[in-house]
């Protein structure tokens, strides 16, 4: 009785295992809605369920299915599906953009009303599953964000759209979206929505996944834009950069650099179409490597693309003596006039080697909010090189008010060969050369606000120097009388 039992059982469980594993096929058009109780899931086929592996279709068949979305509801989707290349599996959302899907496991889109498409072309077997959930879209409670023109950007974080972001411009809002901080997570970024104006209810124009896969910023057709995450808390290390269109316009490519891996952070600029751009944010960091062509130039900016605001141009004939460099600001954009561009980032100055000189070095200090009036500018900062010198130096914009300071100190073997410490009562004057083997730039804020100092240096090997000996006393003398 018991071995009849243990067949009976191995019968039923092949039985099951052929229904659910032979190869299906599917109705050329299926209308699906939302069930009474949407707790409750919609699968297809419906013996599969996404704890099993993704079932196969037979080859030789073409379906389509329309999945509507009731008005104030989304619809969580995730796919799991392997198709060959001559097969087509596509989706296209509320907004007509299409995601062609060739090898998901369990790729979650986030869609809403009035309906999406999922079409295949079965050429040749395949597997493909889907799994929607429907939801609410839940109450918004409004944030309000401004950005102006000639102003500086705003970058907010995953998480700062659960309970809706709507953002003013002067003229228009441009939006630039990032890759998560979270490796492998960019199909989450389709959990928020883009709206061109002041609410939910406005346009939809779709998400940030969409918006970083097109490669440029997007623009809203008014002064205002609203952004809202579907799924509260779903956050994945992502962000957004906004600003006032006038600040970008000039732009025909540009991309916010956010990177996951710090010292691993490969930009690359094409300008072959017109000028290009990219703006970094958030944090301190240097650029260790730089490639260019012989006849284009990549200007660098802080804060905000403006010839106010401008660090540096780098061009084939300087950019091997003027890299490393330190940009401690809180935006820095990178535009390039024309043809190809390509840099390495790096967050340590060990890494990038930014405290060592060659001959021909040159470069510049500044502090972490220069260019932006902020009482966070103090700093120290120095650059040595292995051997005796001629180190030069300007002081390009001091930022002295009330009790500020800024010391520059030159040595030779840590002994001081010059210590001039600027003040209100007395302000740098033209450039100084002295001999020694380092430089150190400090400034102290004292208390007040500034907008920071910006002070260029260069070294030059001692027999350059030596043939400038005359030249150098006489104007450090001129200075030094002057100074008095």
């Amino acid at each position: 009785m018991k071995s009849c039992w243990n067949l009976l059982s191995i019968l039923v469980l092949s039985s099951f295992l052929s229904s659910t594993l032979a190869d299906y096929t599917c109705s050329p058009s299926i209308t699906i809605n939302p069930p009474v109780n949407i707790s409750n899931a919609w699968f297809y086929p419906n013996t599969w369920n996404d704890s099993l592996p993704a079932p196969t279709y037979a080859a030789g068949q073409n379906c389509s299915w329309i999945i509507n979305i009731p008005k104030g509801m989304y619809a969580w989707v995730s796919v799991n599906a392997s198709t060959n290349t001559q097969s087509s599996l596509t989706l296209v959302d509320s907004v007509s953009y299409s995601t062609r899907i060739e090898d998901a496991g369990l790729e979650p889109f986030f869609l809403l009303d009035p309906s999406f498409t999922v079409t295949l072309q079965a050429v040749q077997m395949g597997t493909f599953g889907i799994r929607v959930q429907w939801y609410n879209v839940r109450p918004v409670i409004a944030t309000s964000w401004s950005v102006r023109a000639n102003s500086s950007p705003l970058a907010l974080y995953a998480g700062d759209f659960d309970n809706s972001t709507v953002i003013r411009a002067d003229t228009q809002v441009s939006l630039l979206a990032t890759h998560p901080r979270i490796f492998g997570t960019n199909y989450f970024l389709r959990a928020t929505q883009v709206y061109d104006g002041p609410s939910i209810n406005s346009t939809h124009l779709g998400n940030l996944y969409q918006v970083l896969s097109s490669g440029k910023n997007l623009v809203s057709s008014g002064t205002y834009l609203t952004l809202y995450s579907l799924q509260y808390g779903l956050t994945v290390g992502n962000a957004v950069v906004l600003q006032d269109y006038t600040n970008v316009n000039q732009f025909k490519s540009y991309q916010a650099v956010y990177c996951t891996i710090p010292d691993a952070c490969p930009v690359s600029l094409d300008a072959t179409n017109g000028t290009a751009a990219a703006i970094h944010f958030n944090e301190l960091f240097f650029v260790k490597q730089l490639s260019m062509a012989t006849n284009n130039t990549m200007s660098v900016y802080t804060n905000y693309f403006s010839n106010s605001n401008k660090l540096a141009d780098y061009t084939y004939s300087n950019y091997l003596t003027s890299i490393p460099q330190k940009f401690p600001g809180t935006f820095t954009t990178f535009v390039l006039d024309n043809d190809h561009a390509s840099f390495q980032l790096a967050s340590t100055a060990l890494n990038a080697d930014w405290s060592s000189a060659v001959d021909g070095r040159r470069g510049f200090f500044s502090s972490a909010n220069y260019g932006i009036i902020n009482s966070n500018q103090d700093f120290d900062d120095q650059v040595t090189a292995v051997k005796y010198s001629n180190i030069s130096y300007t002081v390009d914009r001091p930022a002295l008010f009330g009790q500020s300071t800024l010391n520059v100190t030159i040595t030779y073997k840590q002994n001081i060969v010059l210590n001039n410490v600027y003040t209100v009562s007395n302000y740098p004057g033209p450039p100084v050369y002295a001999l020694g083997d380092s430089i150190t730039v400090s400034y102290k804020l004292n208390g007040g606000v500034s907008s920071g100092p910006f002070v260029s240096f260069g070294f030059d090997s001692y027999s350059s120097a030596s043939t400038h000996g005359i030249f150098v006393t006489i104007v450090l003398a001129v200075w030094m009388i002057i100074s008095l």
